[in-house]
């Protein structure tokens, strides 16, 4: 992680490892990058180191399974590639100068000194020697050996010759293929060509064709083949190279239709063979070994003392000088693992690690690599870099986290290393995340990490009280910074410790300081918080205080507000509360309602006048001063008229406010003659005031009134149109009141007529007994108490029949006949069946409901259907 304010290689401070930069830096004089090896040397054990204690190698084969080598005393070990011996041959008394095995690697075939060659199988009894009498130094198997039955070789030594033998029916057959130039230092068999080299030179034979096919020159100023023998190897089936002295040819092997030189010769055109060579380059020592190594060469090199010492000497080649015949090294190609372990050995470490990421090697090496590059990075004190890579390197180890970890400590360099510390997957020791965030909390310049951390890391994982310990005694201290406490307030809340947090939120004036109160229910908190609530954000700590008002008197608010610094306005944060307490609650602050004109006064002056209707808890002279200090105009009208100065106030309208509307409605408000005159008297004074109060006293005052009132000579403005226009709003006033009247006589009418018909309606009371009298009349009171006024009289009609229940026809009490009584409105009751008269005529169902279901209007009824009267007063009005 990258920090403006960290050390960009680790923390700024203290460390171990640091050494003393006092003196003189020195130049470095650069060195050239050494170039990784390609092979790598390895002394051969097993049974190897006893068989060379007593003699001393002399010549070497390798095959594909196992290595044949023979020394001074005439014995053919065969060697496995651990260096255990396999198989032991006997086969010369003298020195076995050269060795060849097979294509297949069934047999051996050795030449000595004592001029002999033996052909041993590796895996039978078989054996073959032949004698040639003078030393040999060079043999060759044919590469199908084993496969033929011909079982040829070439052998050649001092005498010069080279001989073919093949194996026919009556025996073997030597053939010379050549002789005259000396002894045949060495010779090499591949497919159908034999390749030897004499002291004249290289000679490459074809044995399809039985014709030599090139001679290639001895190089010039090469040692004797005595001191420095030539060495072939064949690179393919048609590449041969040739290292003699400090000379490497290599010659290719190519088919034509002409013949060496261009003489055509008796071959046949398929098969005819030249020698081209292909590359020739000359070395600074002596080759004493060389072979093919994938697209490259192996050589093994004598460096003579007088080049060594060269300063120009230079070579781009592996090289080894032998120094010893009684040890053996391999040499093998070097594997994944070689190459990641010389990269770590030169300081490469990038690339070893990024070779073993890429699959070369065991898995087990990343481990090592992550190890050895940390330790490297630690010792240059990059620290960054490190903790960089600890979780590529470290994984899942919880183990080598927490070692890390304690190290990083050790050198006081943790704080790089905490953001890449996992919380899981694994997960350390709780101690090692406290010793983490311990080193935050102590380092100023991660502070900022450390609050990441904290929000960050599972709360689980750790203890906060160390933590919490560790910051506390910087509370008071100068590296107590803002990123440190808000740290420590979540290292509170996760300890639970809510009402610290609070506090700390608080004078972090953090936003979210309210929703915290909130969840955590802490309004019993707050009580010396007031001034920062309201400095964080009023409109949130208004209604939290209100709301809580219980809890946080209204006057402790007031109290702090007041004696808050006036930096902070808190007379305006005062207004905002007092303001929505006052909506909320009329009485609940009334002891600074004085206090609250003030405030209007300064910063709501708009709602100053609905304040002082609604309060009755200000004392009106302070508020008038107030009023009269700031030029509210309409607030003073208000006090004075609350005050009973009410000429005061309309003189304030008038001369000040100009508006004779308001006036007009405060003297109605008033009911007083006299304000009446005394507005008159105030406008007469200005002439637009009276032709203004002429319009708007239109209903409270007459016009002509006012017309008497104005002295001759008094010009008003537009007093034309304005008697125009009084003169037309009083005929619309009077037309309107006689329409309203002729409307309010026409519904009286209306009305008294369908009284008078309401009235001579029966209502029929059913059976006479005093319990269905009851239910009957709490019934009929329910259903006409919906009916209006006119159903009034039923109830009353009902009370009396009940008190003096007689008919007016028979005069029998009602109690007497178990019969149905009708009841009418002019109270007058009589039994049914005396109304009726005995007559069948009557239905009482009918009349029933012609009398309690009809319409209000009897001219709404059907004109066939009998109406009931009351006999008496019939007979009266008639």
């Amino acid at each position: 992680m990258a920090l403006d304010h960290a050390s960009e290689n680790g923390v700024d401070g203290d460390d171990e490892r640091e050494e003393e930069d006092d003196e003189e830096e020195v130049e470095e004089e650069a060195v050239e990058e050494e170039e990784e090896p390609r092979l790598k040397y390895q002394r051969m054990g097993g049974s190897l180191s006893s068989l060379l204690s007593t003699d001393a190698a002399a010549s070497i084969a390798i095959a594909e399974r196992m290595i044949a080598l023979g020394t001074h005393d005439g014995t053919v070990h065969i060697l496995d590639f651990q260096g255990n011996q396999v198989k032991e041959f006997s086969s010369h008394s003298a020195t076995v100068n050269d060795i060849c095995f097979d294509a297949e690697g069934e047999y051996v075939s050795s030449c000595s000194d004592d001029g002999s060659v033996v052909i041993n199988s590796l895996f039978t009894d078989e054996r073959m020697k032949f004698e040639y009498h003078r030393p040999m130094k060079s043999i060759a198997l044919d590469p199908d050996y084993s496969r033929k039955s011909t079982r040829r070789f070439v052998a050649g030594g001092l005498a010069g010759q080279l001989f073919l033998n093949s194996k026919t029916w009556l025996g073997y057959n030597k053939q010379v293929l050549h002789d005259g130039e000396g002894p045949i230092h060495a010779v090499k068999w591949r497919t159908c060509l034999i390749a030897w080299a004499n002291d004249a030179g290289v000679k490459v034979y074809d044995m399809v064709n039985n014709v030599r096919v090139t001679f290639i020159e001895r190089p010039r100023g090469s040692p004797r083949p005595e001191l420095l023998l030539p060495h072939l190897v064949w690179q393919d089936d048609t590449l041969l190279v040739i290292g003699w002295g400090t000379s490497v040819k290599v010659a290719a092997i190519r088919t034509n239709s002409l013949g060496v030189n261009g003489i055509q010769k008796s071959i046949p055109t398929s098969s005819a063979k030249y020698v081209d060579i292909v590359a020739s380059f000359q070395t600074t020592y002596y080759i004493s070994g060389i072979a093919p190594f994938g697209d490259a060469l192996v050589v093994l090199a004598y460096i003579p003392e007088k080049v060594i010492g060269e300063k120009d000497f230079s070579s781009t080649m592996p090289s080894r000088q032998v120094t010893s015949l009684n040890s053996l090294e391999g040499m093998n190609s070097l594997d994944a693992e070689d190459h990641i372990a010389w990269l770590l050995q030169h300081g490469f470490h990038e690339k070893a690690l990024a070779a073993v990421e890429a699959g070369q090697g065991r898995n087990e090496l990343l481990d090592e690599v992550g190890s050895r590059y940390l330790d490297h990075l630690i010792v240059e004190r990059k620290y960054a870099e490190a903790a960089c890579l600890c979780p590529k390197l470290l994984r899942g180890s919880a183990s080598a986290w927490e070692r890390w970890v304690f190290h990083f400590a050790h050198l006081r360099q943790l704080p790089v290393l905490v953001p890449y510390m996992p919380t899981e997957n694994p997960r350390l020791s709780d101690t090692a995340y406290e010793v983490a965030l311990v080193a935050l909390a102590t380092n100023p310049a991660f502070h900022n990490v450390l609050l990441s951390t904290v929000r960050s890391w599972p709360p689980t994982i750790y203890s906060s009280l160390p933590v919490i310990s560790a910051i506390e005694p910087q509370i008071s201290t100068s590296s107590m910074t803002d990123l440190l406490k808000e740290a420590l307030a979540e290292l509170y809340v996760i300890n639970s410790q809510y009402e610290k947090a609070l506090a700390l939120y608080a004078d972090l004036m953090k936003p979210e300081i309210f929703d915290f109160i909130e969840k955590n229910n802490l309004h019993d908190a707050i009580h010396e918080k007031v001034v920062q609530l309201m400095m964080l954000d009023s409109k949130k700590a208004v209604p939290l205080l209100i709301h809580h008002r219980d809890n946080i008197p209204p006057s402790e608010v007031v109290e702090q507000l007041l004696s808050a610094h006036k930096n902070c306005n808190a007379k305006y944060f005062l207004h905002l509360y007092l303001h929505s307490l006052f909506e909320v609650d009329v009485n609940a602050a009334k002891e600074y309602h004085d206090l609250q004109v003030e405030l209007y006064a300064d910063y709501e002056p708009r709602m100053l006048l609905t304040f002082l209707r609604l309060s009755q808890h200000y004392k009106l002279d302070k508020a008038y001063d107030v009023c009269v200090k700031k030029g509210l105009l309409r607030e003073q009208v208000f006090i004075l008229g609350r005050m009973g100065n009410a000429k005061r106030a309309l003189a304030v309208m008038i001369d000040k406010l100009e508006d004779i509307e308001e006036a007009v409605e405060f003297v109605s408000m008033q009911q007083d003659d006299e304000l009446w005159q005394e507005l008159i008297k105030q406008c007469l004074r200005k002439p637009e005031m009276v032709g203004m109060l002429l319009e708007h006293t239109v209903g409270n005052l007459d016009p002509l009134y006012i017309v008497t009132m104005v002295p001759d000579g008094l010009k008003v403005p537009r007093l034309r149109d304005r008697l125009v226009k009084i003169i037309t709003d009083y005929r619309t006033e009077t037309s309107l009141r006689k329409g309203c009247n002729e409307i309010l006589k026409t519904d009286c009418v209306n009305l008294l007529i369908k009284y008078y018909k309401e009235a001579q309606r029966a209502v029929c009371m059913g059976s006479t007994e005093e319990e269905k009298h009851s239910k009957a009349a709490e019934s009929s009171s329910t259903l006409e108490s919906q009916r209006g006024s006119s159903n009034a009289g039923s109830i009353e009609l009902k009370s009396r029949i009940r008190g003096s229940g007689r008919c007016c026809l028979c005069f029998d009490p009602f109690s007497i006949q178990n019969v149905s009584v009708v009841v009418f409105f002019c109270c007058h009751a009589y039994h049914a069946t005396c109304l009726a008269g005995g007559s069948d005529s009557f239905n009482m169902g009918s009349y029933v409901a012609n009398s309690d279901d009809k319409d209000d209007d009897d001219e709404d009824a059907p004109a066939g259907e009998s109406q009931i009267r009351c006999v008496l007063c019939t007979t009266a009005a008639v």
